[in-house]
């Protein structure tokens, strides 16, 4: 932004000499500029306040994001190196006054500054400003008009909490796979994570909700293509560009937001850029009242964005679209909040979740998806974490499962919900057989768990052709070729997608089951440690295959170690399966009879892993056992065991 200083008073026109010289210095300060023009503070600070009303620290960020601009639309710079130059030790937190500051991130400066269709709505000014009752009026009619949205993106955070929901519930019917023999970007949109430039962290779970209320909504549309939450999270804090993330994700359009809440007022401002162009589709504010407006600006933001793709809306896909889920605000917005801590993924995080939901099912007993999502949650934090114990968590989960159909019996994710805990926690195949391929989330892991590799791998390619950087996708076809023994393919897979998804949760814990089935314990050690560094969960079904690593390498008393950390988690009567992970090291060590021991535990404790008796790799030396056979049987697989070849033990 260029500086006109023509009527500037003489003293500031040395103070910006003076910052000029020492645009650089990040620690050059109020004190310092003080000194430097021989002026006590109190008195720097009244020519300041005099000149623009604002406070000497002020001034001089201010100073530092105007030559930031000038750098950003006229050399060919990176944000991160602009950041430094005019003065600021972190990127982040220069991304952050930047976008306070203009009112968009510093990526687009130079595409707002060449943009010629957009000239008009671009300025060096800032105009993060109160709305005017104008500006709200002109609002509100164009919501009147918009009134068939209405509701739009009322939906929240579908809370991703196993494998298979973080995989599926993404994948709904409602999103279809693009019918063509080669990927195409076309109708294509990844929704980066809204920022919250609120100056209050506690509301990140309001810029997080609106994001996914965007996604889910958007997902409904057939021949729109849209990355899911948990593909576009990784940009939160990233300075990358709209063109290299949509290089990154495959996808045509990028939509940036940000959120501003003051008082009762609520602000989003939402830009649409094409990543083939790097140009400014559109740029929309929407601003109201948040315990009144909030369902009427999300609906109006939704139709504009609709119209800006030129999307086609079909009669289906309305109905789907206009689901008002409460009109109780309160509980709604204490839903986004306990989506929020839920998809933070650690214990604290799931018990301030599940007393939210409570509270949202308090205000509005009909409010169905707080029901389905404590459900979920449930699920998980029984399953791996050890909140509860897999029996417990599924009783509570049942029971909010059951009442969530009574009260819509046509609601899909209730249906798929209930279908999916009675076949891993009941071991209900009759069920899961009927409903698989219709009303269940955990499709794919079942064709797996049953041995319908080339289904699984159809249904993994579908998913790909909608959304080709899903990290659990990817994952589950590199556990798909190494069942199928197609070895080569699923190293090559892995190898490609090791640095992309090395953060990811899931890809984690998958990627690394599949080198450990490969025998590349190298790779699955280095991904497990990746894992217990970020997340620091000391879940079993790392522990196992941890302590496998080490007995590989001949390191007996560290995988023993890790072995006795299981065997208290039993003791305990922990969730996340303990004995089945002891019995899979056990067999992958060659002590088939303690593996056997192991697994007659883990089915009288009923843990949820026996679903993988049939197919799991490393209990291949025991198929032929009579005791392996009696327990499949008991079980209650549909099908024959599996005939396939011992698996050698690790050491011989």
């Amino acid at each position: 932004m260029a500086v006109n200083t023509l009527r500037d008073p003489e003293i500031i026109k040395k103070l910006r000499a003076i910052l000029d010289a020492n645009l650089g210095n990040e620690r050059f300060g109020v004190q310092e500029l003080a000194k430097e023009a021989g002026l006590s503070r109190s008195s720097l600070h009244r020519k300041v306040h005099a000149y623009n009303g604002n406070s000497t620290t002020h001034f001089i960020r201010e100073y530092r994001l105007q030559k930031a601009m000038e750098l950003l639309q006229k050399e060919d710079l990176t944000v991160s190196e602009v950041a430094y130059q005019v003065g600021f030790s972190s990127p982040t937190y220069f991304n952050t006054c930047f976008k306070e500051y203009y009112g968009y991130p510093p990526g687009e400066a130079k595409v707002r500054a060449i943009s010629k269709k957009h000239k008009n709505e671009i300025s060096d000014k800032p105009y993060s400003q109160p709305p005017n009752n104008d500006r709200i009026k002109l609002l509100h009619r164009k919501l009147n008009y918009s009134k068939r949205w209405l509701a739009v993106l009322a939906i929240g955070i579908a809370v991703l909490v196993t494998w298979a929901t973080s995989f599926y519930l993404s994948t709904s019917n409602n999103s279809q796979a693009v019918e063509n023999d080669s990927f195409s970007t076309k109708n294509s949109i990844a929704v980066l994570p809204f920022k919250n430039w609120s100056g209050d962290s506690g509301l990140e779970y309001i810029s997080d909700g609106m994001t996914n209320a965007v996604i889910t909504r958007l997902s409904f549309v057939d021949n729109l293509r849209v990355i899911p939450f948990t593909s576009v999270q990784k940009y939160k804090f990233s300075d990358k560009d709209a063109p290299s993330i949509a290089k990154d994700l495959e996808v045509q359009y990028i939509l940036q937001g940000s959120f501003e809440l003051s008082g009762e007022l609520v602000k989003f401002t939402l830009d649409l850029i094409d990543g083939y162009s790097n140009t400014l589709v559109s740029s929309e504010d929407y601003t109201g009242a948040w315990n009144e407006d909030v369902f009427s600006m999300q609906a109006a933001a939704v139709g504009d964005l609709i119209s800006e793709l030129h999307v086609d809306i079909k009669s289906n896909e309305l109905i789907e679209i206009e689901h008002l889920p409460t009109e109780n605000k309160e509980a709604y917005d204490t839903w986004l909040k306990a989506n929020y801590q839920a998809l933070k993924y650690t214990k604290k995080g799931m018990m301030n979740a599940i007393i939210l939901y409570e509270e949202a099912i308090r205000l509005d007993s009909n409010f169905i998806e707080p029901y389905i999502n404590q459900a979920e949650l449930y699920g998980l934090a029984g399953a791996s974490f050890g909140l509860y114990s897999e029996s417990e968590a599924w009783n509570n989960a049942k029971k909010l499962l059951i009442r969530a159909n009574e009260i819509d019996s046509n609601n899909l994710n209730a249906k798929v919900a209930l279908n999916d805990g009675l076949y891993m926690y009941e071991w209900d195949f009759d069920t899961m057989e009927k409903c698989y391929q219709t009303t269940s989330a955990l499709k794919v892991f079942y064709c797996l768990q049953t041995g319908r590799y080339e289904e699984a791998l159809a249904l993994i390619e579908k998913r790909l052709a909608t959304n080709p950087t899903n990290s659990v996708a990817i994952a589950l076809k590199t556990l798909a070729f190494s069942l199928m023994k197609r070895s080569e393919e699923a190293i090559t897979l892995l190898n490609e997608s090791d640095d992309l998804y090395s953060d990811d949760f899931i890809y984690l814990t998958l990627a690394s089951r599949v080198y450990f089935y490969l025998k590349d314990y190298e790779s699955s050690y280095a991904l497990l440690n990746k894992f217990m560094h970020i997340y620091q969960e000391r879940l079993p079904i790392v522990l196992w295959m941890l302590a496998a690593c080490e007995y590989q390498k001949g390191n007996i008393e560290a995988a023993e170690k890790y072995v006795e950390e299981i065997k208290n988690k039993y003791k305990e009567e922990a969730s996340g399966s303990p004995a089945w992970f002891l019995a899979l090291y056990y067999a992958s060590i060659g002590d088939h009879d303690t593996a056997l021991i192991w697994l007659e535990n883990s089915y009288e404790r009923h843990e949820m892993e026996m679903i993988w008796l049939r197919e799991e790799l490393p209990l291949k030396p025991l198929r032929t056992d009579p005791r392996y056979l009696e327990l499949y049987n008991k079980v209650g697989f549909p099908m024959p065991p599996n005939p396939g070849f011992p698996m050698p033990p690790l050491r011989d």
